[in-house]
């Protein structure tokens, strides 16, 4: 009697078995790849946005401060002095030009 080789279809199996998991490795190595990527990405942006907020609180604070220290009249004739060049009638400006670049 002749035994019958079974190993052929074991091996068969057990490298489509090899090459599934080595597919499926594969598979979860790139995700990983891509989800560094996009986590770098997203770092990014969260140190952006906390740079903008960092600058809009600190400009708040300057504000909230500025409006403390003077009164409504004189902030507003502050920023019409300042910003718009306005005067108060019968007063003369004079611009220092010797220091200036």
């Amino acid at each position: 009697m002749a035994k019958k080789n079974s190993k052929p279809v074991k091996s068969n199996k057990s490298f489509i078995l090899t090459l599934a998991t080595i597919a499926i490795l594969g598979y979860f190595v790139i995700s990983l790849v891509s989800l560094q990527f996009q986590i770098s990405e997203k770092t990014k942006e969260v140190e952006t946005a906390q740079q903008t907020l960092a600058s809009a609180q600190a400009e708040n604070a300057e504000l909230k401060e500025l409006a403390r220290e003077e009164d409504e009249k004189t902030y507003m004739e502050r920023i019409a002095r300042d910003v718009l060049g306005y005067v108060l009638p019968g007063e003369s400006v004079y611009y220092d030009v010797s220091t200036a670049n």
